[in-house]
């Protein structure tokens, strides 16, 4: 009688040959078949090919199917010499990807990349450091956004001990300066108007400093009292908001969003709106962003609330990983999943700007099609430096859009042409503005109201 293993080696074999190695794998692991000689044979091979395909993962820099890769070497044959190989590979390439985040100041990055690490038991000297180095450089911007820039300075000038190969550091110390003497300007001024009860002025010196700190708790007091003793009524300017009105501008009614074509870096997504429905791309379907993708119609809502962001889910809706049912705070840096696989992150990327940015993570598309949504509150940062809303890697400075008297201007270190007209750095955008400047150039395109087309 033909033993039942065999029959169950043959399958593993066939599926081997075939190229289906998780099949191969899962065999030999559920039946037991490496208790066999041909059954262990059979492993090393799938083993040492499982190995060359994690590093083929590493390579295209795709780590979660390496580490899956190597998961499944460990469970099959142990630690073999082509399994470490290939774990120490990505180990180093896991650790540099950290190394250039962290030179551009992308510390939440950095901190989720050495999390993971920790969570699959990887230790030592290197990762330590790099963590302390990105616990310095996320303290630095929690403490600019209260405008601690001295402080921020330190955190940074430590983490430069720690690595002091790390030069870029230098430029985020150098802001954190120039920015503490900005504050320090506005702050007497504020104060000297206050004490002359000079209340307009107030508001005006107070706007300045939550530019600068969007958590400062003086100007938000000052601007308070400003607005309480002209009889206005306060509204945060770094919040956005709710209905954007003017005759010529972009935005006539709450939910207008536009495209922002910027020439050699990509298209963007810019909803205006404090409030945004996203969900299903279909005909008729009224959401501010329409994703190709099997989700429901309706199906989250992302809210600017104050000076935070929260999500709603309408239907299924995980947040970073965790099933979430009701409306919850959001994080730089969490990643949002809808239904089964469409996934966003959501970033905070400027200090001193209320307005965020969705990045699609999964290969899920838009309509239109766009690389990144901008949820715009108060200004819109672009330009060569990492914490920008939009990087232009080429631009020689920032370009900022910002809303003011319910209409929408562009400002930037230099005269730019706005629709073929030169202004002096500064200029009213219309509907389907074109600006250009020296080494830039981007255009503005008006949205149907939040609608999709049929899809053909």
């Amino acid at each position: 009688m033909f033993q039942t293993w065999r029959l169950k080696l043959r399958e593993a074999e066939e599926a081997y040959k075939a190229g289906d190695l998780a099949k191969a794998g899962r065999l030999l692991v559920d039946e037991s078949l490496t208790q066999f000689l041909p059954g262990r044979r059979l492993a090393t091979k799938v083993t040492s090919r499982k190995a060359e395909r994690a590093i083929n993962c590493i390579k295209s820099s795709d780590f979660d199917s390496a580490w899956g890769e190597i998961e499944d070497a460990i469970l099959l044959s142990g630690e073999t010499t082509d399994v470490l190989e290939a774990r120490r590979s990505l180990v180093d390439a896991i650790l540099g990807n950290i190394n250039v985040s962290l030179r551009t100041g992308d510390a939440t990055a950095a901190l989720e990349a050495i999390d993971l690490l920790e969570k699959r038991k990887v230790a030592g000297a290197a990762v330590v450091t790099l963590k302390h180095v990105a616990q310095r450089i996320h303290s630095a911007a929690n403490l600019v956004k209260r405008g601690k820039f001295s402080e921020a300075e330190a955190q940074l000038e430590a983490a430069m001990r720690l690595r002091p190969d790390f030069v870029e550091l230098e430029q985020g110390r150098a802001d954190c300066r120039g920015w503490a003497e900005k504050a320090r300007v506005l702050t007497e001024q504020l104060h000297h108007a206050m004490v002359e009860q000079s209340w307009s002025e107030v508001v005006a010196l107070a706007d300045q400093l939550l530019q600068l700190a969007p958590e400062s708790a003086l100007a938000k007091e000052a601007r308070k009292r400003a607005w309480a003793k002209v009889g206005a009524t306060v509204v945060d300017s770094m919040r956005g908001t709710d209905r954007w009105s003017c005759e010529n501008g972009i935005g006539k009614v709450n939910g207008e969003r536009f495209l922002l074509w910027v020439d050699g870096v990509g298209g963007y997504l810019v909803c205006l709106a404090s409030e945004i429905l996203l969900g299903q791309a279909a005909p008729g379907n009224r959401v501010d962003v329409p994703i190709l993708a099997d989700i429901s119609r309706r199906h989250a809502r992302i809210a600017r609330d104050g000076e935070g962001y929260t999500v709603e889910p309408l239907h299924i809706l995980r947040l970073n990983g965790e099933s979430i049912q009701t409306k919850t705070i959001l994080s730089d840096g969490d990643e949002i999943e809808f239904g089964s696989g469409v996934c966003f992150r959501f970033r905070r990327p400027h200090a001193l700007s209320a307005s965020a940015r969705l990045d699609v993570i999964s290969r899920h598309r838009t309509q239109p099609f766009a690389d990144s949504i901008l949820l715009m509150a108060e200004s819109c940062v672009l330009g060569p430096r990492w914490q920008n809303h939009v990087v232009c890697c080429d631009w020689e400075a920032d370009v900022v859009l910002y809303r003011q008297d319910g209409e929408l201007y562009c400002r930037a270190m230099e005269a730019i042409e706005i629709d073929g007209e030169l202004c002096d750095g500064r200029g009213r955008l219309s509907t389907n503005s074109h600006v250009a400047g020296s080494d830039f150039s981007m255009s503005l395109e008006e949205l149907d109201r939040c609608t999709t087309q049929p899809l053909l």
